[in-house]
């Protein structure tokens, strides 16, 4: 962010030190950014807030000023400050570990009100500390050691009913220490690159020291003693967050050609920063310095529109949090995650996945804002422009409908237009929508700016697969073959059947032996059907299907299903002079004769019936061959007078056992008088 504000036709000025590192301040001096002790004496331009952070109301004068701000805190510390203000509204009161005069720590007290704040340097400050009885927080400067940030919050528990610990520690200041001290276990000699007032650079010194192994601070390459390398076969070698690339080059390049020059008494020096191993007697000190320097790249911070590689920390739903080295964390925003849609990231990634990522900017705050999806879509366009000259098919997942067609997931968004996504004409798009196929690239221009820089086609693959497809039909079909086909188009004479690359027609009057008003009414579209292969006309290349074959007729079913006898529901469907026709079942109807229909003479069948009426008949004969049913009204009338009858005797058979035999016979020997008709 300095770099680029010395380009800037304002003028600049660094609230303090950017850094601790005189080199790098004398170096931005040069470039007529310098730093300021306060605000006072700056009367225009902009100021620049140092990655240690100021208190909230330095910025505030700043803006009332009219002043120009550029806020390079660090993320990290930013983050600090954000747990402290979460801690104070929760009514905690602060206790700081970490240097009180360090810029870092300052900045931080700043965001606690007056008398909400404390510092302490190390356990016995801690265990001096009263107790208040109020609620405790406790967080660190980012650059302390961890182990001693952990014990002296252990001495700050018993002041406090309630504590709460939140480790701000750097976790690139951690993982430097670690490095460090592993280093130190290998090497005879430890060499710590970095200013004398940085935090973090004293703390690897500190950390080395513990080891045992001779540890020797520097600020640079001008401090390198050739006495002091005396007995030194091997020297490792780290650096502070805040010394810049150059300083530590040069270092490097001074330890790799330093035996070229040693008195010849004195042992070749080897530099080691990580990977190498005592046993490295016949390295060329070129090797070792391309080794350094392949190292040494991983601690540069990286730029915008670098791609680099990162290790995923955090994931929250919203956000992944990545480590791209160089004390350095960037932000993946969920939309720089993927080109599919997505609820979450903690779907897409988990803690410790490598990822390579695009550098899109540094945000005023000092984040870095990066992008997974624009990687992801560059190596995915160079495929595909690799593909597209090669004539190579891709595979690909349709994702929506649009106007005009579908978009599909090939790597990227591409566009299909709807004439090519089969051979003809398709109806319903959506269908399509979530399924995988195959497709050609008809168009690739990564540098268009309106619409779609790809455009893919199922036509032509479509086409090639339908004519194998109808070659292995033709081959193999034969009439009087039963097959499963499926239902592609409904008109109104019939179903056309895709058969496996070809189509056949299956006509409404070979769709069932009854009469059907449309074909959908018996199918749908996409159904899948048996059909009957009816005739084959190879010359004309068309096939008749039937429906109706594969289906029992109508008098195959009533004489599996009825037996004379029996007594079933029908309607009256038409009426003649002799009788009325009763359709039982559709396709078949039966004749119940004028006699049959009622237990009376009758002169017309209407008088008796009307067409729609429901009925019940009885079924006297059934004539397979001649396809003749014969039916009774009269027949059932009766049956149900008959049952009617025998119900109520039986009803009576209690009451007449209890009458005198005698009455019976009286009644039935002195009859009563009648009239000649009536007895007749």
């Amino acid at each position: 962010m300095t770099e680029e504000a010395g380009h800037d036709d304002d003028r600049w000025s660094t609230l303090g030190p950017l850094v601790h590192n005189d080199q790098v301040v004398r170096y931005f001096e040069s470039q007529g950014i310098a730093p300021v002790e306060n605000l006072d004496g700056i009367a225009e331009g902009g100021i620049i807030i140092r990655t240690h952070g100021v208190p909230p109301e330095v910025i505030d004068q700043a803006r009332a000023m009219n002043l120009k701000v550029k806020d390079a805190t660090c993320p990290l510390v930013r983050r600090v400050h954000e747990a402290t203000q979460l801690l104070i509204q929760e009514d905690y009161d602060i206790i700081v570990f970490g240097d009180s005069e360090h810029p870092e720590v300052k900045g931080i007290i700043g965001y606690c009100p007056a008398g909400r704040g404390t510092v302490v340097a190390d356990v016995e400050q801690a265990r001096q500390l009263p107790g208040t009885g109020r609620k405790l927080g406790i967080i660190s400067q980012t650059t302390k050691d961890e182990e001693q940030f952990y014990q002296t919050a252990a001495a700050l528990l018993h002041l406090a009913p309630e504590v709460r610990i939140i480790n701000t520690i750097c976790k690139a200041t951690r993982q430097r220490q670690e490095a460090a001290r592993e280093l130190a276990q290998r090497v005879d000699l430890m060499l710590i690159i970095g200013d004398q007032h940085s935090s973090n650079t004293k703390t690897l010194t500190q950390e080395c020291q513990k080891t045992g192994v001779r540890t020797w601070q520097i600020q640079s390459v001008a401090d390198i003693d050739a006495d002091a390398l005396a007995g030194a076969k091997t020297v490792g070698i780290t650096a502070g967050a805040s010394t810049p690339d150059w300083i530590i080059k040069e270092v490097l390049d001074r330890m790799t050609e330093f035996g070229d020059g040693a008195p010849q008494e004195q042992q070749e020096v080897t530099p080691v920063t990580g990977n190498e191993t005592r046993e490295n007697g016949d390295n060329t000190k070129e090797e070792n310095f391309a080794r350094m320097e392949a190292e040494m790249a991983d601690l540069a911070i990286p730029n915008r529109g670098d791609i680099v590689t990162g290790k995923v920390i955090q994931v929250l739903d919203d956000e992944v949090m990545v480590d791209v080295g160089g004390k350095s964390e960037g932000i993946i925003p969920l939309r720089e995650m993927t080109v599919k849609d997505a609820n979450s990231a903690k779907e897409l990634v988990k803690i410790g996945d490598e990822l390579e990522v695009l550098v899109l900017r540094w945000d005023d705050d000092g984040t870095i804002l990066l992008s997974k999806k624009k990687v992801d879509s560059k190596r995915a366009m160079d495929k595909l422009e690799e593909d597209f000259n090669e004539g190579r098919v891709i595979d690909g997942t349709v994702t929506s409908s649009v106007k005009g067609g579908l978009l599909v997931d090939v790597g990227v968004v591409a566009f299909l237009p709807a004439s090519h996504v089969e051979d003809g004409y398709v109806k319903n798009l959506d269908e399509y929508i979530g399924n995988t196929y195959q497709f050609n690239i008809i168009e690739f221009n990564r540098h268009k700016k309106r619409g779609s820089q790809i455009v893919v086609s199922r036509k032509k693959l479509v086409e090639e697969e339908r004519a194998r497809q109808r070659e292995e039909f033709w081959a193999s079909i034969e009439e009087g073959q039963t097959v499963l086909g499926r239902a592609k188009r409904i008109v109104d004479y019939g179903v056309f059947v895709d058969l496996g690359g070809f189509e056949g027609l299956l006509h409404v009057s070979e769709m069932d032996h009854i009469r059907i008003s449309h074909p959908a009414d018996v199918v749908k579209e996409g159904e899948e059907i048996e059909v009957h292969i009816l005739g084959l006309d190879r010359e004309q290349q068309r096939v008749s299907l039937s429906r109706k074959k594969l289906l029992k007729s109508p008098w195959e079913q009533v004489v599996e299903k009825y037996q004379e006898g029996d007594i079933i529901d029908g309607t009256v469907v038409r009426i003649a002079p002799f009788g009325a026709f009763v359709e039982i079942q559709p396709g078949v109807d039966g004749l119940v004769h004028i006699s049959q229909l009622a237990n009376r003479r009758v002169e017309k069948p209407q008088d008796v019936v009307s067409v729609n009426q429901p009925v019940k008949v009885k079924i006297l004969s059934i004539d397979p061959q001649e396809k003749r049913i014969g039916l009774s009204i009269r027949e059932v009338t009766q049956d149900l007078e008959d049952a009617e009858l025998q119900e109520y005797l039986e009803e009576q058979e209690p009451k007449q056992a209890v009458e005198p035999a005698e009455d019976v016979v009286e009644d039935i020997s002195q009859p009563e008088a009648a009239e000649p008709d009536e007895q007749q």
